[in-house]
């Protein structure tokens, strides 16, 4: 079965999001707006990953509650060499984020702000994310600045190191053309790696922007690491003959 979801949307808890950067426009959007849209798009499930913080995850957990819309708690953190991604499992305690949070040096006035970051090389935050039950995803790899592959401040050894990573499960790519190069593995970056992409919402109305399709039996955390794992069979972009077959099946029901 094909889910359709967006992993890495963003809430009011990051300083970045559009209530807090177009504060004259007296923006509030509350987890129930949030939900609302994921389901008005069509989206089964999404992943909350705020700039290191947890906050705006209780919430949405509860307003989630008895919603077919599945929750992921995360995390994007900002490390020495970009941008990662963190997804746990949909029931994992949020005091488990909170603690890697806290032993990458993120507390207080730093929680939430996207240009705090850790002193922790990327590798080493995949390996926290890893040994605290989580998936860890290199954020807009060919973004700058803080996509790592785009980065100008690491050499080419620095990006093969962090790509090698044995604790990095997937790259999310926002140019969609480069995704069969890195499914295949581009020179110098062996073997082919699982793409995704994601919304990176800071605004309503762009949840779902960018999503991805899982063919997995469940929409768990480990059903997720299957689809990476597999990526070839499992994991779709919009456009995909896969999704195409399925979209054009649902339409003639």
């Amino acid at each position: 079965m094909l889910f359709k979801v967006d992993l890495h949307i963003h809430t009011p808890a990051s300083s970045c999001y559009s209530d807090n950067v177009l504060s004259d426009s007296r923006l509030v959007t509350s987890p129930q707006d949030i939900i609302q849209q994921a389901a008005l798009v069509g989206l089964d499930a999404i992943a909350i990953t705020d700039h290191n913080t947890v906050k705006g995850l209780e919430l949405m957990r509860e307003r989630a509650a008895g919603n077919r819309l599945r929750v992921f708690p995360g995390v994007e953190i900002s490390a020495t060499g970009g941008h990662v991604i963190g997804l746990w499992d949909l029931d994992t305690p949020l005091a488990r984020l909170q603690e890697v949070l806290y032993r990458l040096g993120f507390n207080g006035s730093s929680e939430g702000q996207g240009y705090c970051q850790t002193q922790c090389s990327m590798n080493a935050v995949f390996q926290y994310i890893h040994d605290a039950g989580g998936l860890a995803i290199a954020a807009h790899i060919d973004r700058r600045p803080k996509g790592f592959i785009a980065s100008d401040e690491l050499t080419l050894s620095d990006k093969r190191r962090i790509y090698n990573d044995s604790f990095l499960r997937a790259l999310e790519i926002t140019i969609v053309e480069n995704k069969p190069g890195w499914n295949g593995g581009h020179a110098g970056f062996q073997p082919g790696m699982a793409c995704i992409q994601g919304s990176d919402a800071h605004a309503i109305n762009e949840i779902g922007r960018r999503p991805v399709y899982l063919d997995v039996p469940e929409l768990d955390l480990s059903c997720v690491a299957l689809a990476f794992k597999e990526f070839q069979s499992r994991l779709f972009f919009p456009g995909d003959p896969e999704v195409r077959t399925t979209e054009t099946a649902n339409e003639h029901k």
